[in-house]
């Protein structure tokens, strides 16, 4: 099979704490997109859909930080290091299994005069199966991890920074550790892709197991994609393949539920070469927010 390496490097800013799970190069929050390797990271019931020429590696390179005009207002130090997070991941696999490996660095807990973090490294693994039958495919994820801390590191400059993530010691943080165990399944074909995901079959947090009905479906994702075909009656490649994807996200949760609308224009310039531009819109609710009033 035919190995690609492909690096994938992602600038976000968050209004939140990202003190959070390390991200895995998915190319949509979508559980129902097929086709592309990235997709597996959504749900594992993508991955005998995907694309031999793909390859087989696939490293993701990821960086987040919030952006909070208050600290970039008051000059202090090390604002462009607010609650940093930077991702590094390896995964590699084929048409029924895929394993990844990755480690994450973290800033939290910033506080000013003098400066200080808690810092995190983070370790994750994962392993995603899948097997299809014709359109239907079903598929699990393994996936665990823990982390590491040091609390209260002052920090005056970049060297700080660097010196205290890379050469330091860092300590045990208990309860950090994690397994998961979720389950997904998909239709596929040409014209619609149908998916759902629940994250949290089981869990296991801290010790403490988790199985029930709620942990399921708050962990419940339902997606629809509408594709346009790849190909003309003739067999030649269409020049525009237009998608809409919807979904429905977390179904239960009081916190975390979101409504999901992506519309993606893809141009297809050769079999293996396209260009796509995507646009999308996710609304979050919880207790105190209709979906409507949180759009972003």
């Amino acid at each position: 099979m035919k190995k690609a390496f492909i690096l994938v490097f992602a600038l976000l800013f968050a209004a939140g704490n990202l003190c959070a799970a390390i991200h895995l190069p998915s190319r949509s929050m979508s559980v129902a997109r097929a086709g592309r390797i990235e997709d597996v990271f959504s749900n594992p019931a993508a991955l005998p859909f995907r694309s031999s020429a793909d390859g087989s590696f696939l490293v993701g390179l990821s960086y987040a930080d919030e952006a909070d005009p208050e600290i970039y207002k008051n000059d202090e130090k090390l604002s462009f290091f607010q609650s940093s997070e930077i991702d590094l991941s390896l995964s590699f696999g084929g048409r029924h299994a895929m394993f990844s490996l990755a480690v994450g660095y973290d800033l939290d807990d910033r506080k000013a005069e003098p400066l200080t973090y808690d810092m995190y490294f983070k370790m994750h693994f994962q392993l995603d199966l899948g097997y299809a039958a014709g359109p239907f495919s079903a598929g699990a994820r393994l996936q665990g991890g823990s982390s590491l801390v040091r609390t209260d590191r002052r920090v005056e400059s970049a060297w700080d920074y660097a010196a205290n993530f890379f050469f330091s010691q860092f300590y045990e943080n208990s309860g950090s550790e994690y397994f998961q165990l979720g389950l997904g399944a998909m239709w596929h074909d040409d014209w619609f892709t149908v998916g759902l995901y629940s994250d949290r079959v089981v869990a296991t947090e801290g010790g403490n197991i988790s199985f029930s009905l709620d942990s399921i479906t708050d962990s419940l994702s339902l997606g629809l994609t509408l594709n346009f075909p790849r190909f003309t009656s003739e067999g030649e490649l269409y020049l525009l393949r237009p998608s809409l994807v919807l979904q429905a996200g977390n179904l239960t949760s009081s916190s975390d539920s979101y409504l999901l609308a992506e519309l993606d224009f893809c141009f297809q310039l050769l079999p293996d070469t396209n260009l796509t531009v995507s646009t999308g819109i996710i609304s979050f609710r919880n207790a105190r927010e209709d979906y409507f009033d949180s759009l972003r």
